[in-house]
């Protein structure tokens, strides 16, 4: 018999041991391996579907400049003193390996998509740990279809991989308060690690730090041997990511602290604006229903939401304060709203350190709680699939510029560009320092013609491709263009070919 996908999640939601005359007879461990072979499918899933995404157009201009970036790393140029970085070190050094073996735009987004499957089995052991098998398995969907994370789980940009290892890092703080001994010490150090890895990748993920001492702080009389493994492991991992920093701490510090801050205050950009972002339509869902989650919760009185909650509230105040904000940075929201919803959804009271049960919860209708997770999960899949159709054409413009870059140009040869990934796309190189030309940048006065001067004679730089208004934020620009090259090649639009004279 046909049966609504909401009942068949509510006959895994509800599958208890019985045997009565003319039924099957189920048990814990059958509901046991349905959810673990769920859980397996849907990552399954969503590594296929990610994998069709890796040799596509270019997703983001983020993705040129850490491909001419990773470039410039792997011909030897350092981080800071010659490389322009505007994230910490860890994510370039995350790249490098992958991109060494693979030298391909493919082999530096399969490093972003390993780290998004690693996040979503940290999200289903964490979500499983704080709410029971089902409430991992609800947590695990939720993330495996936000728009949000499936598109920074295969792109070239700094904030999936970090919000990953920040989920893992929560992970093993609760399997450390779980731990006895020396090996809860250890998964304490292993979390503190993890959670400075994430922040050397992108420092908001230094919110996460609030949900990793809340879990931390429950253990009772060893929770503070736990927070002093924790720390340990957090400075040590800090100071391995944080070593190109140290090398050129005056550039280092211009550009991820000086920048950013110069940046915000350009944009101009006010708290209305960051609420109305908050608010995107793709993401509307997920949130609706961690909303829902979190009444059910506070009725519950399920005191296993408390620390989601304050995760994503403290993550929700970090969006609303960061400036400039753009929609990849919500990313950070989706595995706490995720885990609210969650806990307030699950059929299973919440489960503390040592096993015993919270008595007295009751539990929302199956079909209601599957009804709402299977109407969130549709619309985060309809709006994948629409990215996932628009990215899968082929971007002639960046093709037939990659074409006459390569046309016109000897492998070796450098060009300073505001189209990076149209140059990496051709082979060939930018200036470490000229890897970022964004209006972001410019803004905050860290390029200047004098940058681009200096860049044009050590490299000796004979091309100059021009597809936009980001070097036009450069003030006199156009001033040492015509000083230095003339148009040699109209490829249309605004995108034209100089050759030094």
């Amino acid at each position: 018999m046909h049966r609504p996908p909401a009942l068949l999640f509510a006959s895994l939601y509800e599958i208890r041991a019985q045997v009565t005359p003319g039924t099957i007879a189920y048990h814990p461990g059958m509901r046991r391996r349905l959810i673990g072979w769920a859980a397996v499918l849907v990552c399954l899933g969503f590594t296929v579907s990610e994998a069709a995404l890796l040799n596509v157009r270019i997703r983001d201009y983020d993705e040129g400049v850490y491909w001419q970036s990773i470039r410039a790393m792997a011909r030897g140029e350092p981080l800071f003193s010659s490389v322009f970085a505007s994230q910490p070190s860890g994510f370039y050094d995350l790249l490098l390996p992958f991109y060494l073996v693979g030298r391909s735009l493919a082999s530096l987004r399969l490093t972003v998509l390993l780290l998004g499957i690693g996040g979503l089995v940290g999200t289903y052991v964490a979500a499983r740990l704080i709410a029971g098998r089902v409430g991992g398995l609800i947590a695990l969907v939720l993330v495996a279809s936000s728009p949000l994370y499936f598109h920074q789980s295969a792109i070239i940009q700094a904030d999936g991989p970090s919000v990953a290892l920040s989920v893992i890092a929560l992970c093993l703080a609760l399997l450390a308060v779980r731990t006895d001994g020396r090996q809860g010490v250890l998964l304490a150090v292993g979390a503190g690690a993890l959670l400075a890895a994430a922040v050397g990748i992108k420092f908001p993920a230094a919110v996460t730090v609030v949900p990793v001492a809340m879990v931390l702080l429950s253990r009772g009389r060893e929770r503070w041997g736990l927070l002093a493994g924790a720390a340990a492991g957090g400075v040590v991992g800090l100071v391995i990511v944080m070593l190109p920093a140290i090398a050129a701490p005056g550039a280092a510090f211009n550009e991820l602290i000086i920048g950013h801050i110069r940046a915000g205050q350009a944009s101009q950009q006010g708290l209305s604006a960051s609420i109305n972002l908050l608010l995107l339509h793709r993401e509307e869902p997920l949130e609706a229903l961690a909303l829902i989650g979190l009444v059910v919760a506070v009725i519950r009185q399920n005191r296993a939401a408390v620390m989601p909650v304050i995760w994503g509230a403290t993550s929700i105040g970090a969006v609303l304060v960061y400036h400039p904000l753009f929609p990849h940075h919500l990313v950070m929201l989706s595995i706490p709203l995720a885990l609210i919803a969650a806990v307030g959804l699950s059929p299973q009271p919440a489960v503390p350190q040592r096993g015993r049960e919270i008595p007295g919860m009751k539990t929302m209708p199956a079909v209601i709680v599957g009804a709402f997770v299977l109407a969130t999960v549709g619309a985060g899949a309809a709006a994948i699939a629409s990215e996932a159709r628009s990215t899968l054409v082929p971007d002639l413009h960046d093709m037939e510029m990659a074409a006459a870059v390569a046309a016109v140009s000897r492998p070796g040869d450098f060009w300073i560009s505001d189209n990076p990934f149209a140059v990496a796309l051709a082979n060939r190189d930018l200036p470490g320092p000229m890897v970022d030309t964004a209006r972001q940048r410019a803004l905050a006065g860290l390029l200047t013609v004098n940058d681009l001067e200096a860049a044009r004679v050590h490299y000796h730089v004979r091309w100059v491709l021009e597809d936009s208004f980001r070097l036009d934020q450069v003030p006199n620009y156009r001033a040492w263009l015509d000083a230095h090259f003339h148009p040699a090649q109209d490829l249309g639009g605004r995108a034209v070919i100089y050759k030094a004279d």
